[in-house]
């Protein structure tokens, strides 16, 4: 079928020639109607455009796992740019605690001491924020932005070997206890994860291409 207003084109068919008891008979034309060409304008052979892509919600963004604790745990009190990643592990420890006590201000703080098997050990008490202030204005804070009862305390020296670690609270047959994991300047350690070594090349080498 053609549409309405279309202007149709007549073509002649022509049909081959046929033998009948050795008479040739006529060839036959016919006239067909056959649709017009459709003519094509230029824009139909341009490439088509490229799509900009939407602009992005970067607070919608994945952040990749290895990374999440740190983004997640930002500096409250101090000056410091090393960084500390808070477990989600740990928080909800802390969490827990906070909450039984009924003291928002509960804190961990970690120290690490000459001693242990391995030369060096960690040493991580329970405290109030507010009283080691008041013994260490220089103590610098870290606490998981998605809750206020999850904070970890430092100070400089410790902070410094234990860049770049986590916090994390684990359960083992031992026994569960909060510590420090994922090192990446602990060159040796102790079964229990409480005495350890570290790489005084290797911290010293990160200080300088962080300076």
């Amino acid at each position: 079928m053609f549409k309405i207003g279309a202007r149709p084109i007549l073509r002649r068919i022509y049909f081959p020639r046929v033998l009948v008891h050795g008479k040739s008979l006529l060839r036959c034309s016919s006239l067909v109607a056959t649709p017009p060409k459709r003519q094509l304008k230029a824009e139909a052979y341009n490439l088509p455009k490229e799509s900009i892509p939407e602009s992005k919600d970067v607070h919608n963004v994945q952040i990749p796992l290895e990374f999440r604790d740190f983004e997640l745990t930002k500096v409250i009190h101090g000056q410091t740019d090393l960084k500390i990643g808070i477990t989600d592990r740990a928080r909800d420890k802390l969490v827990d605690i906070a909450n039984k006590d009924n003291n928002p201000d509960s804190a961990l703080r970690i120290q690490v001491e000459s001693g242990g098997c391995h030369g060096f050990q960690y040493n991580l008490d329970l405290t109030s924020l507010p009283e080691a202030l008041a013994g260490d204005e220089d103590l610098v804070v870290f606490q998981r932005s998605d809750s206020p009862r999850a904070t970890v305390i430092f100070d400089d020296s410790s902070l410094e070997i234990l860049q770049d670690s986590k916090i994390d609270f684990t359960k083992e047959l031992i026994g569960a206890s909060f510590k420090v994991v994922d090192s990446p300047y602990t060159s040796t350690s102790c079964g229990c994860g409480a005495s350890f070594d570290f790489d005084f090349e290797k911290l010293e080498q990160a200080k300088a291409e962080k300076a």
